[in-house]
């Protein structure tokens, strides 16, 4: 409550003002928000004060001595809030009514206006000031008044929250919001078809309702829903949906096919695989196929935003469909993106022939640390981190947007996001990545470089000795190890150390030192959930996949046979059918699941002996195709499958082409790890000493003979006969006594030999009993009876 002291001045409090205050004179230096800063005038206090302004003029003896130089209102209180354009003096008339409701004393005044005394309440002086506001035109209650001062004071009295905000126009007026999703479903729908009116879409629509909501509000309520037609064609303009049927047919069906908002945008990114980006695009590289002829490539990569990081890669053939022989074409599936999230999850090794440079041991990522954290990380671990991937913004491909990409996402929790058709720069880092790998790594690629373009695409490549898909794979992972991971990038900066540009692996070793690294091993159960999944129907022969017979392994022989006993999967919509699981690149084996107890059932293809050679489920169709234009049953699978091992025997046994050596494997993707490790069985045993072991004499095996005589302790290798203690009491070795000797060539030792030759003479006396022949038939029967 301010004093009614009788020194006050007209005028207004402003920077450089003179004022009375606690009995002293003092000077205003700075006004900013809420906070006054006050300096002596007489000179016994040289250190300025801060002081509320609320509390300043609400003192009992304050008084404006000295006018200053602008309004306080107006400019100061204004420059330290943020001030808008062309709405100051609106501001500050506003500013001067809230202080006089707080305070009862108007800025600038010495005397209590009516209504704003000593003695009234809060609600009489919001009562008073809404009188005046009457009075001149505006109306405001009191209510709203106490309101405005509240939000004043928690804005640490910002004269700026006194404004009224633009009113935002409300989107659709006032048009039912179920009325304008069945505009916009009708006009998606129609997007792929002839134009149409207004007219045509207003009775879809009202027909859309009708469907809808007729058995829940009711024929007069549903029409209810519905605007008239001035207001219909009003919402279509408003909305731009009468802007899209006016489009050509491909326009209209690009703006359907945009997903919403947001579409990638510039997050702000701080952890390894918080963002990623994934795209897929062709290689420009001919390689040699399965069939060894030269076929194309594509690429999918993905690329963590946070450091640029090359997270994971895929090389896949490529190739169109044949009008000719009706061979199906090939391109990357949804289990070549499982394939390339099982890169980014794993730490990538070494292989053998790279260069010692891009292992991790020897790069500038935190090694030590890592090992420390995730048992994966080895001196033979490539110099490429680990990014489990939270979201992932990719295309719109088929392979992006299938069943089973989805499937694996949300089994590993990963958020996906779609992009704009057409808009790369929704995803700029894989475009940028493909030209960097096409600058850096596929021209220096000298067979099988087909350029930028087909315009300046060399002579004869297609003739020239061409890597397999495997090949490029490594190749392109070492490229991305040794050069990529550790180049610098200029989009890379430490925020403590913005003048270094860091490489990929730097950024990471910088982030993961604040973000931390938690290892995510997967079990090879786990990996099996990420093959592609069919619905079989197990029999006792088995069940089929692509006509292929698969029967369980001797180890699972008995839960496959329980499996049959139960018969219904229990399933809702499946009955008979259980779920199994396989990778098309590896089809000799698959996988059974048992849902009722958790468990797998391993599985093999029935004719798996007659295939030595690498093969993939593709190789499978395409023999199965020849099979069938020659005029037989793709169910043949006996055909099918020697038809395969024939062309790998052939394949093995022609002189193979000068500039390779050793075996041509198939593509067949990257390995996911689906078996369980084998057990050791030696693993527990101690170790002992090779030169222990002696030889022991192998004796005739005869039904009849008698057990042989126990042979006398035998030393361990290096003892004499001449030195041989009678009863030495020293135990012998284990497996002594199955060598006789010490492997110098010296004869066996006498009991050995005599108990040989005692079983010889029992053998001769056998046979000399059986070839009597004086014996008669009835004998003769005895002896074949027993």
């Amino acid at each position: 409550m301010a004093g009614s002291g009788g020194g006050r001045l007209a005028g207004s409090l402003s920077i450089g003002a003179g004022v009375r205050w606690q009995g002293r004179e003092w000077e205003v230096v700075a006004w900013q928000g809420a906070q006054v800063t006050l300096v002596p005038q007489d000179g016994g206090q040289e250190v300025p004060r801060a002081v509320s302004y609320r509390w300043l003029v609400g003192a009992e003896d304050f008084a404006v001595v000295s006018g200053g130089g602008a309004p306080a209102a107006d400019g100061a209180a204004l420059g330290g809030w943020g001030r808008q354009e062309g709405r100051e003096e609106e501001a500050a008339l506003w500013q001067a009514r809230m202080v006089e409701i707080d305070t009862g004393l108007a800025p600038g005044r010495s005397e209590h206006a009516r209504g704003f005394g000593p003695g009234t309440t809060l609600a009489q002086r919001c009562a008073a000031m809404s009188a005046r506001l009457a009075a001149d035109g505006v109306r405001c209650s009191a209510h709203t008044l106490a309101d405005k001062r509240r939000k004043w004071k928690a804005a640490g009295e910002n004269p700026v929250v006194l404004l009224p905000g633009p009113r935002d126009k409300r989107p659709g007026g006032f048009t039912d919001p179920r009325c304008l999703t069945a505009m916009q479903e009708v006009v998606a729908r129609r997007a792929h078809a002839s134009d149409v009116t207004i007219d045509v879409i207003r009775e879809e629509v009202e027909d859309l309702l009708h469907s809808r909501y007729a058995e829940e509000l009711g024929s007069a309520a549903v029409a209810a829903l519905l605007p008239s037609r001035s207001t219909f064609y009003l919402r279509m303009k408003e909305s731009g949906l009468a802007d899209a049927l006016g489009q050509p047919t491909r326009a209209r069906a690009a703006l359907t096919s945009t997903p919403p908002l947001p579409h990638g945008g510039r997050e702000v990114v701080l952890r390894p695989g918080q963002v990623t980006q994934a795209d897929t695009t062709p290689l420009r590289i001919l390689a040699r196929g399965d069939d060894g002829r030269p076929t194309a490539t594509e690429l999918t990569t993905l690329i963590d935003v946070a450091n640029h990081s090359a997270s994971a890669l895929m090389i896949t053939p490529s190739r169109p469909r044949d009008a000719e022989s009706g061979q199906a074409g090939q391109a990357t599936r949804a289990i070549d993106l499982t394939l390339m999230l099982a890169q980014a999850l794993a730490p990538w090794p070494v292989m053998p022939g790279w260069d010692p440079l891009s292992a991790a041991a020897a790069s500038s990522l935190p090694f030590g640390a890592l090992r420390a954290a995730d048992e994966r990380f080895t001196e033979a671990t490539a110099a490429r981190p680990v990014i489990r991937p939270e979201l992932i913004i990719y295309d719109q491909g088929s392979p992006y947007v299938s069943e089973h990409f989805t499937e694996v996402c949300d089994r590993l929790r990963i958020a996906r996001r779609p992009a704009r058709k057409k808009t790369p720069t929704d995803k700029p880092l894989p475009e940028h990545f493909f030209v960097t790998l096409a600058h850096r790594f596929s021209q220096h690629v000298t067979h099988g470089w087909q350029g930028r373009s087909h315009k300046k695409r060399g002579r004869g490549i297609d003739r020239m000795p061409l890597y397999t898909i495997a090949e490029l794979q490594q190749m392109a992972q070492e490229w991305v190890a040794l050069e990529y991971q550790q180049t610098p990038d200029a989009g890379l900066r430490d925020p403590f150390r913005p003048g270094v540009v860091l490489s990929p692996n730097e950024m990471y070793a910088v982030q993961v030192a604040r973000s931390g690294y938690r290892a995510v091993p997967l079990s090879p159960a786990q990996n099996r959930f990420f093959l592609l999944s069919r619905w079989v129907v197990p029999g006792k022969g088995g069940f089929m996949i692509d006509y292929r017979t698969y029967q369980p392994i001797a180890q699972d022989a008995r839960h496959y046979r329980e499996i049959l006993l139960r018969g219904d999967s229990k399933l809702p919509g499946r009955e008979k059918q259980w779920e199994c699981r396989f990778n098309p690149y590896r089809p000799e084996r698959v996988w059974l699941y048992d849902h009722t107890v958790d468990t797998w059932v391993t599985c093999d293809f029935r004719l798996r002996h007659l295939l030595h050679d690498p093969w993939t489920a593709d190789m499978w169709q395409e023999h199965a195709e020849q099979h069938r234009a020659a005029g037989g049953s793709a169910k043949d699978e006996e055909a099918i499958a020697l038809s395969l091992a024939q062309r790998d025997r052939r394949r093995r046994s022609r002189r193979p082409p000068p500039k390779r050596t050793g075996a041509e494997p198939p593509f067949q993707g990257l390995e996911l790890e689906t078996e369980q490790p084998s057990q050791d069985p030696y693993a527990d045993l101690e170790e002992f000493d090779l030169s222990t072991l002696r030889p022991y004499p192998a004796l005739p095996i005869s039904p009849m003979a008698p057990p042989p005589a126990s042979a006398p302790p035998a030393l361990p290798a290096g003892t004499g006969d001449a030195d041989r203690p009678p009863d030495s009491g020293q135990t012998p070795h284990p497996l002594a006594r199955l060598f006789p000797d010490d492997g110098d060539g010296s004869r066996p030792q006498a009991p050995a030999a005599e108990v040989l030759a005692a079983a010889y003479e029992v053998v001769e006396a056998e046979l000399l009993d059986d070839l009597d022949p004086d014996s008669d038939d009835e004998a003769e029967d005895d002896v074949w009876e027993m």
